[in-house]
């Protein structure tokens, strides 16, 4: 008779492919390709001042340094900004508009300046930031940006002010304001947390005090799926970023894992071991009305919606003898092989355009996973990774700019994010033990 203890290492082996880790090679120095997103290839160049109290105390001049940082360091990694050195500002205070005068810029070369001033309002951090055009010498906006009189309110203002910079200079709507669901083993068991966009404010949304794997958040609102081990097998859960349970139905027995959202919300789409195989299976955002996709002897599983229509799946299948990238349409129709070139295919991810796949490959003779992308259209692979030990389970930020990932470049796998031409790499995570599969959220509300 069959213990829960052996069908739980059943399982686990099962969804081995999929969710977990392999082997380490030795670790060398990663290789990616450098550029500026979008825009033509040409940055904004732009001169950010460091905003300052007009009487700082200890507490103000340490969440001056938090709010600067978090402003700098969010325009920084937007991909379409490149920023002016201080070391070329004219001396001078610059807290409102008649501090500036467009002439003593020149030596920047900046395009647009971003000041202004911070204060302390009705016991709230205040930041009154301006963006004015140097060429024409006028103002772009000014706004008021407030968050609680502490670091997670000066981040928060900092990131507001960026966000509005991004979107008054075209370049999109920004980021900063988004957050990362991933999976971490620091207490000891496997469990979902939350962090901000940047790695900070990371907090544990889970206490399954067993497994929890694999979330994925909805694209229009903050409800996360992901699988937990109840009773001994895997099982889809729903819950929102801020705790709030929702059901999801699925059949006594079944086990389901690794889903995916459609662009509206209202729909999954999910792997299912429920007759004798592992399959795809498309349900509503409860789990009710499923319905198969897949038919295939051997494993078919890790689904993508096509976020841009939502009537395409890219997902991977073990029918060609490895795991192999394959996609099709969302009534299980028009399968189609992407990867040829054999190997192990891991995690596909579709862009926010539809356009691109981003996924997982081990090449034959490479020496671990990395990073690639598949352009659609021009039917093209570019690495975004290269000899840096493994690199896992890309997602997408909203705006399409960017990719979160998890890598064993600094021993044990740990959350990076990195511009989508592979720039502008940072660590997002460091606690010891496992810290993996990111899941990036949508735009926040206003």
């Amino acid at each position: 008779m069959t213990t829960q203890g052996s069908l739980k290492r059943i399982l686990v082996a099962l969804l081995a492919f999929a969710v977990a880790l392999i082997p380490e090679p030795s670790q060398s120095q990663d290789q990616i390709v450098t550029g500026v997103i979008g825009n033509g290839g040409n940055a904004v160049r732009l001169a950010v001042t460091d905003l300052k109290f007009g009487a700082e105390n200890a507490q103000a001049a340490q969440l001056t340094k938090v709010f600067n940082e978090t402003l700098r360091n969010d325009l920084d990694f937007s991909g379409n900004l490149e920023l002016a050195s201080p070391s070329f500002f004219p001396l001078g205070t610059f807290a409102k508009p008649g501090d500036i005068k467009a002439e003593d810029w020149r030596a920047t070369n900046a395009e647009y300046l971003a000041y202004g001033s911070l204060s302390l309002s009705g016991n709230r951090f205040s930041a009154l930031g301006f963006l004015q055009n140097l060429g024409t010498n006028q103002e772009s906006f000014r706004n008021t940006f407030l968050g609680s009189f502490d670091a997670d309110g000066a981040r928060l203002a900092g990131h507001r002010f960026a966000d509005q910079i991004l979107e008054s200079l075209d370049l999109g709507k920004g980021i900063a304001r988004t957050q990362i669901a991933f999976v971490s083993n620091r207490t000891g068991d496997k469990e979902i947390y939350v962090m901000d966009y940047d790695g900070n404010n990371q907090r544990k949304l889970t206490a399954i005090r067993d497994i929890a794997i694999a979330p994925n958040w909805s694209p229009i609102d903050d409800r996360i799926t992901y699988t937990a081990w109840r009773n001994g097998r895997p099982q889809i859960e729903v819950l929102t970023a801020t705790g709030e349970k929702h059901g999801f139905e699925q059949p006594t027995g079944v086990t389901n894992s690794i889903s995916s959202w459609s662009p509206d919300g209202k729909s999954v789409v999910y792997t299912s071991y429920r007759t004798g195989n592992t399959e795809i299976y498309w349900a509503d955002a409860d789990g009710a009305n499923a319905k198969r996709l897949t038919n295939s002897p051997t494993i078919d599983t890790s689904p993508s919606i096509n976020p841009a229509t939502g009537r395409q799946i890219a997902f991977i299948s073990g029918r060609s003898g490895t795991p192999q990238l394959y996609t099709m349409d969302s009534d299980g129709t028009n399968i189609v092989r992407i990867t040829e070139e054999g190997g192990d295919a891991e995690n596909p991810a579709y862009s926010p355009d539809g356009k691109m796949i981003a996924f997982a490959w081990q090449k034959p003779k490479s020496n671990g996973f990395d990073i690639y992308l598949y352009d659609i259209g021009m039917r093209k692979f570019t690495p975004l990774t290269s000899d840096s030990r493994s690199n896992e389970r890309p997602t997408w930020a909203p705006d399409g700019k960017h990719i979160a990932f998890h890598s064993s470049r600094s021993g044990s796998p740990q959350i990076y994010s990195m511009t989508v031409n592979g720039s502008k790499v940072r660590q997002l995570t460091s606690a010891a033990g496992i810290n993996e599969g990111p899941t990036w959220s949508g735009f926040p509300a206003r």
